[in-house]
């Protein structure tokens, strides 16, 4: 089961969240956490194409958790666990 939509892969480090308040998914960067949380925008895309896919799909699974679709969990039921 998917419980925090998360992509840790060679340089991309990256977490998102559903903000209910303004209805968008958000994307931060787990090695820039100064940066914060930035709203993903499907039709405009990342800086390049692989990192458009990489936010597509973290986008995709937010969007499906908030659904309550089988397998997703929606953003008021995540945990993170430290290790």
């Amino acid at each position: 089961m998917n419980k925090q939509p998360l992509y840790i892969k060679g340089d991309y480090k990256l977490i998102a969240r559903y903000n209910k308040f303004d209805e968008s998914v958000e994307i931060a960067d787990l090695d820039c956490p100064d940066l914060g949380w930035i709203t993903y925008d499907p039709t405009q895309g990342a800086s390049d194409d692989e990192l458009t896919e990489i936010c597509n799909s973290l986008y995709d699974g937010c969007l499906l958790a908030e659904l309550g679709i089988k397998g997703f969990r929606p953003a008021n039921e995540h945990k993170l666990i430290k290790s």
